[in-house]
C-alpha cells in the first residue's frame, strides 16, 4: 500500500453474507498513459464457479474508467484465469516466453 501508484479506491473485494472476503481484485493504475493492471485478482477456492471474479474485475475496471483510463492489461498464466478474462472482454495482444538455464550447467 505504500508503493506508488498504489490508489485504495482501485480495491474491490466481494464479501460472503457472514463477512469474509471472497474475491478481490487490485488496479494499478498510470495516469500518465492512462493504462490499468489488474492484479492480483483471486477468488476463495469454495466461491469459484459464481462469477463472483468476473463481478469483482468488472466493478474494478467501471472505477478504472471513471479514473480516466483507457486501457487495462491482465497477464494470466492459467488456463481458467485466461478464461475469465477472454469472458470479460479481454483479448490476447502479447504471449511471453520465459527461458531459464539450470545451475549445474553454468
Amino acid at each position: 500500500m505504500n508503493t506508488y501508484p498504489y490508489d485504495s479506491s482501485l480495491d474491490w473485494v466481494i464479501e460472503s453474507p457472514d463477512g469474509e472476503f471472497v474475491a478481490s481484485c487490485l488496479i494499478w493504475f498510470d495516469e500518465d498513459n492512462k493504462v490499468g493492471l489488474l492484479e492480483p485478482v483471486g477468488t476463495d477456492p469454495r466461491f469459484r464457479r459464481m462469477g463472483l471474479a468476473s463481478s469483482v474485475c468488472k466493478l474494478a475496471l467501471n472505477a478504472l474508467s471513471d479514473k480516466g483510463a483507457k486501457t487495462a492489461v491482465v497477464v494470466c498464466t492459467s488456463l481458467d484465469a485466461c478464461e475469465l478474462y477472454k469472458s470479460i472482454g479481454f483479448e490476447q495482444f502479447a504471449q511471453t516466453k520465459s527461458f531459464h538455464r539450470l545451475k549445474n550447467t553454468l
